[in-house]
């Protein structure tokens, strides 16, 4: 007609499918009539600003005063697959996991931060956070002719087959996956909930995922020969049984140093940990464990009947050590190591000597 133009050119018909929806948003007052193929479109009086979703399967075109902001599609999501969505109006985050979820009008995709330790560790682990894709990383499709963005929508140069610029919109960004931690068999892991202020600990295998406001402890733990702090940095605790060895400097009567080579047996008691938090918690209640002094002092400790015990617990973070072997004996002075030496190899010439003098 004279003195008409189109707004948009030409507006292709949105079909959906039985997994895509639309996000709309209404731009003036007006009073949305029914659609005889989409269900979720029903008479209503709609206000400038509001927002709402319409789901597949049907054919949709928006009416003067409502626009297109995104395409949604919905995500099958396995049992041990998840996602974070957050609420854009309450600001409140949860995780849905193993169902076919399709975000609402109200709600986006949410990314857990995460300190740079632990997403070296789970990357060690190679876990799926490897594979996370950022919000920044996403960009809008690309159609094959070169387009420029106007209005949150793209406008081709290339004409279609009625002279006219198509239309084409921003799919919704990447979903980031949950968090997650194969944990293995014969171990343990503690995951802390800053929220509610508890902490729970889960025994593998298992496939542990994390909250929104869940974090996973990180241990800490002594290594190396002699024992140094802070070698060894893991998101589980093993649990045993299994051998440590170690190297410990004693002091003789006659003050004589010593270096000894200590092997040890041991295994996390973890009998009643499994039915009882209280008692799982003391698993990783010591940050780190060095068990040397103790070793040194009484090794296993004597029983009430004056015998040496079988082993040793630990009841601070259950820790019972099985058995205590001395490996090496070594003196750490020089001098003191040249003469044992000496004195060694005069006790041999002299038993020698004695047996040969007996012989004949």
């Amino acid at each position: 007609m004279p003195g008409e133009s189109l707004e948009r050119r030409l507006q292709r018909i949105h079909i959906l499918g039985l997994k895509d929806g639309l996000v709309l948003r209404a731009v003036q007052q007006i009073f949305e009539e029914s659609n005889t193929t989409c269900k979720d479109v029903a008479p209503k009086l709609r206000q400038p600003g509001e927002r709402w979703l319409i789901r597949g399967p049907c054919e949709y075109v928006p009416p003067v005063g409502v626009e297109v902001v995104e395409k949604r599609t919905a995500i099958p999501l396995g049992e041990s697959e998840g996602i974070y969505v957050r609420n854009t109006q309450t600001g409140e985050v949860r995780v849905v996991t193993g169902t076919t979820y399709m975000l609402t009008e109200d709600e986006e995709h949410w990314e857990k931060q995460l300190p740079t330790s632990v997403i070296e560790l789970l990357a060690d682990e190679e876990v799926r956070f490897r594979n996370r894709i950022h919000l920044a990383e996403v960009s809008y499709p690309s159609p094959v002719s070169a387009c420029a963005m106007i209005q949150d929508y793209f406008e081709c140069e290339e004409a279609d087959e009625y002279g006219e610029s198509s239309l084409i919109l921003p799919e919704e960004p990447k979903p980031f996956q949950v968090i997650s931690l194969q944990v293995p068999h014969n171990a343990a892991a503690q995951i802390n909930d800053y929220r509610q202020n508890k902490s729970r600990v889960e025994f593998g295998p298992v496939l542990v995922m994390l909250g929104p406001h869940e974090q996973f402890t990180l241990l800490s733990l002594s290594g190396g020969k002699p024992k140094r702090p802070n070698v060894v940095k893991s998101l589980y605790l093993l649990l045993g049984p299994d051998f440590v060895t170690d190297m410990v400097v004693v002091e003789t009567a006659d003050h004589a140093r010593l270096s000894l080579q200590l092997s040890y047996n041991w295994i996390f008691d973890t009998t009643e940990a499994m039915e009882n938090p209280v008692e799982a918690d003391k698993l990783f209640s010591v940050p780190d464990f060095n068990s040397a002094r103790t070793i040194r002092v009484a090794c296993l400790g004597l029983d009430e009947s004056g015998k040496v015990q079988n082993s040793c617990m630990f009841t601070e973070n259950r820790l019972r050590i099985t058995g205590v072997d001395i490996q090496a004996v070594a003196p750490t002075d020089e001098r003191t190591r040249e003469l044992l030496m000496k004195s060694v190899q005069m006790a041999i010439e002299i038993t020698t000597s004695s047996l040969e003098a007996a012989a004949t």
